[in-house]
């Protein structure tokens, strides 16, 4: 496993953080087969969501429903995996649509739900990218390997950004 620590400024759009954006084009390249339940704005994948409409993506709606959505068998590439990082946040962008998030929103079994969703949409040998203040990842019990941690730190009072990058190995551990 590669583990790698660069220290650059914060910014709320993830995908333009030098180091990160740089660790994005070696794995996703043109994005093609790509998917991305909480697309935002600078998304490289081709299966872009956000439930802002505002947000320049092809579809806006829950990530869970956006992911029941998609093909059901293994044909993806990879999942990029960058939702809000707190509950604060989670409600904060609810806010901005005129919803109020709800204990099943700001709740660990909301991400469960939608990680439990594409764990069987990625192909063996695809990636999940996973952003947060934590490296748990979508885990080996959804047939996952982590191949690389990038940690980013941001300075100050600031917390840091992991990426977590994991490949499918096979199908769910049981």
């Amino acid at each position: 496993m590669k583990f790698t620590r660069v220290w650059a400024m914060p910014n709320k759009e993830t995908f333009t953080i030098k180091p990160i954006k740089e660790l994005l084009e070696r794995y996703v390249g043109d994005g093609q087969r790509w998917i991305d339940p909480f697309a935002g704005d600078n998304s490289p994948a081709e299966y872009t969501n956000d439930i802002h409409p505002e947000r320049k993506t092809k579809w806006h709606m829950d990530a869970k429903d956006f992911c029941k959505k998609l093909p059901p068998f293994p044909q993806f590439n990879g999942v990029l995996f960058d939702p809000p990082y707190s509950n604060r946040q989670i409600s904060e962008h609810y806010k901005e649509v005129g919803k109020k998030a709800n204990g099943m929103d700001t709740s660990a079994s909301f991400y469960t739900s939608v990680m439990e969703e594409l764990k069987d949409k990625i192909k063996t040998g695809g990636y999940v990218i996973s952003f947060g203040w934590n490296s748990g990842g979508f885990g080996k019990g959804r047939g996952f390997e982590i191949i690389e941690i990038l940690l980013v730190p941001h300075g100050g009072h600031h917390n840091d950004t992991i990426v977590t990058v994991e490949q499918k190995t096979q199908g769910q551990i049981t």
